[in-house]
């Protein structure tokens, strides 16, 4: 932030970086072993590391580790939990992406839908997220991750199994709804699994990967493939289309269930010794997880006005993920292409959207600068939507290079995701709310995206462009205070460790302020990122 200067930045950035690392000292004190194991208010890697220190052989396992050992731990967590999650992610968005592809196939004369009925069914889906994205924050939290993941994975098929089958508009919107039901886990949950099993240092390119936009590469391949199924055959080809992504959502559901752990404490695949060091690994994340519901973490989530900024900006943000999603493939069709072109046409949306948020997270993780990262990310997509809207659609050219430059959007949302998901929020049960409470902003963005895409105006939709621009220029407003608050929280911060230390001062310490599952706003050694 323009406002902080760099030497006082650098500070803040020294500061995290000493308290990273896992001190000489035991981590825990052994004369409090009962109260740890006994005491829930404790996050889970403390309570592990009470069960491991009382053990005979707690020495060895509990000793210094090695560079390698680390290395050999990280590459595990990469082959297991990395596409696990991910592909988990991937399944809730292709179905999104592919209602979009199915309008070309027919589906919308199939099943009659006329007026916005079409753009209810882009958007309905959503409805069913707000129903159940807290509900499945707290299932997040209180139970087995991986079970969780698995559950809802499983049920994306069943859902789209059933959307084979649907006749009439109010079908489809029905079985959409249900589904959405099930995707309310996606940030809460992949937020609690990035933060459990990878360092903050770590977390940059892999959120990328997890929340990828790869579901368009993966429709445009199905898509194209489909369009060589016989027009005569059993099935339209939008229902083969959502027949295959079925099969492979329950398929992939039943392989969460097995592979995919609650967290490191439980990984099968873990021995003891790897373990304790992929959850020491974890102190500079304040903690790995607590199970336990804590109301007045929920009323701190509540009361903090980082977290209402960043609803509005996950609300403005996703204006065109909503829109462009279901009603890509139609505007893309407004300039003339086949079928057959447009589903090729599709894939490469996914692959800018992805390279574009892994060069600004690269950038912003060089730099130190994730805030103005984001906001740069932020005025690339604002260029795109003017172009997009002031570009002739006589321009093919330049209509698919502005189209193109707002698939970005993805960027700016993954920078700015990373510090409240990340880097900004301490406290397993207000995170846990602050996900729930930042997924409703997602959910609504996506509601006013299709909606702002009117029937009467196809297929220049003058007044979707005007929505996504007006959205751009709020975000970055709205980031540029969201800098601010961070900026003078650190220095309240400092003040408040100067207190702390003074308090404790030559008193015994049971278990260091990461594993304590303390908020932000409790932990005097916490500073905010921006």
């Amino acid at each position: 932030m323009a406002t902080l200067h760099d030497q006082e930045k650098g500070d803040v950035l020294a500061h995290q970086h000493a308290i990273s690392h896992v001190p000489d000292e035991p981590i825990i004190n052994t004369k409090h072993l009962d109260e740890i194991k006994n005491e829930k208010a404790y996050d889970a890697g403390a309570q592990f590391f009470a069960e491991l220190a009382s053990r005979p052989d707690a020495d060895d396992l509990m000793a210094p580790w090695t560079e390698a050992e680390e290395k050999a731990i990280v590459r595990k967590l990469d082959c297991i939990i990395l596409p696990l999650t991910m592909v988990s992610l991937l399944l809730g968005g292709l179905d999104k992406v592919i209602l979009g592809t199915t309008a070309t196939f027919g589906l919308r004369t199939d099943l009659h839908l006329v007026g916005q009925q079409y753009s209810w069914s882009s958007s309905i889906i959503f409805f069913g997220a707000m129903l159940t994205v807290f509900p499945q924050s707290w299932l997040c939290q209180r139970f087995p991750t991986g079970k969780v993941f698995a559950t809802n994975v499983f049920f994306f098929g069943v859902m789209s199994f059933a959307t084979v089958g649907v006749k009439n508009a109010g079908q489809l919107q029905a079985v959409r709804f249900i589904l959405g039901m099930f995707e309310g886990m996606n940030t809460s949950g992949a937020g609690l699994v990035i933060g459990m099993w990878w360092k903050k240092s770590e977390q940059g390119w892999r959120t990328v990967l997890i929340f990828n936009t790869f579901s368009s590469v993966f429709n445009g391949l199905l898509s194209y493939a489909v369009q060589f199924y016989p027009a005569t055959g059993a099935l339209h080809k939008w229902q083969l289309l959502y027949l295959v992504v079925a099969c492979v959502s329950c398929l992939f559901g039943v392989l969460d269930w097995i592979f995919f752990p609650a967290n490191p404490t439980k990984a099968w695949w873990l021995n003891d010794r790897q373990k304790f060091i992929a959850v020491s690994r974890l102190a500079t994340n304040q903690g790995m997880v607590n199970h336990q519901t804590k109301m007045y973490q929920v009323k701190e989530a509540l009361l903090d006005i980082r977290t209402w900024l960043y609803f509005l900006i996950s609300i403005t943000l996703n204006i065109p993920n909503g829109g462009l999603g279901g009603f890509y493939s139609i505007v893309v069709a407004g300039l003339h292409f086949n079928v057959k072109q447009l589903t090729l046409l599709n894939m490469p949306t996914g692959v800018f959207g992805w390279v574009a948020a892994m060069f600004w997270i690269t950038l912003a993780r060089y730099t130190r600068q994730p805030l103005l990262c984001a906001m740069g990310s932020v005025i690339v997509c604002l260029v795109g939507t003017i172009v997009l809207k002031v570009v002739p659609h006589s321009n093919i050219g330049g209509s698919l290079a502005g189209l193109y430059i707002v698939y970005m959007y993805w960027a700016p949302y993954m920078v700015f995701g990373q510090l409240i998901m990340y880097a900004n929020v301490g406290g397993t049960s207000k995170k846990v709310a602050v996900f729930g409470i930042s997924y409703l902003g997602y959910t609504v963005g996506n509601l006013i995206g299709p909606q702002s895409f009117r029937a009467k105006e196809d297929p220049s939709y003058p007044t979707a462009y005007t929505v996504m621009m007006a959205g751009y220029c709020v975000t970055l407003g709205l980031m540029a205070l969201y800098g601010f608050l961070c900026w003078r929280d650190n220095k309240r911060k400092v003040t408040q460790e100067e207190q702390w230390r003074a308090s404790i001062a030559g008193q015994e310490q049971d278990v260091g302020e990461e594993w304590k599952d303390l908020s932000d706003k409790e932990n005097p050694k916490f500073r905010y990122t921006y």
